[in-house]
């Protein structure tokens, strides 16, 4: 999820328990959906779990997780939240309060998906009644947009 917007860029349902392969896959969702937009991934951030972290104190490159070499191979910043401090990731578990909510009405990930996107978000501007697709393109940097633009031009 984008942390600005509250964007789901990407899910992946499994019924194996959460690991830094399924962790990996979704994120290689994100960051191709992040592409179709000129967005590039900047930084990401989770709880330590072991999905994420290798949750040894000795940071060197041997005790890094496979999630993490590959954040490091992608250059993307790791931003592991503090230990015992639930409030940074306070956004996601209210997304997944939603997901729990209302998964059971659609048909797959991808539709719940497409729907929390595209429903008006409180934490959004309300007096536009912003949702979190609208509230992505709006925070996009300049030169995501102007990539846009021309990427518009050239396949005319």
């Amino acid at each position: 999820m984008d942390d600005a917007s509250r964007k789901v860029l990407s899910g992946i349902e499994s019924k194996r328990a959460v690991n830094n392969d399924i962790s990996i896959e979704s994120l290689k969702l994100a960051i191709k959906e992040a592409k179709k937009h000129n967005v590039i991934i900047f930084q990401v951030n989770t709880d330590r779990g072991p999905e994420f972290c290798s949750g040894k104190k000795n940071y060197n490159k041997d005790s890094k997780s496979k999630f993490e070499r590959f954040l490091i191979k992608k250059g993307i910043q790791y931003v592991p939240s503090r230990v015992r401090n639930p409030q940074t990731n306070g956004k996601l578990e209210r997304l997944w309060q939603e997901y729990n909510r209302h998964r059971w009405k659609f048909k797959s990930l991808k539709e719940w998906i497409n729907w929390y996107n595209n429903r008006l978000h409180g934490a959004l501007n309300l007096e536009w009644a912003e949702t979190p697709n609208e509230a992505f393109i709006r925070k996009r940097r300049p030169e995501s947009i102007l990539g846009v633009f021309w990427r518009f031009v050239e396949n005319g």
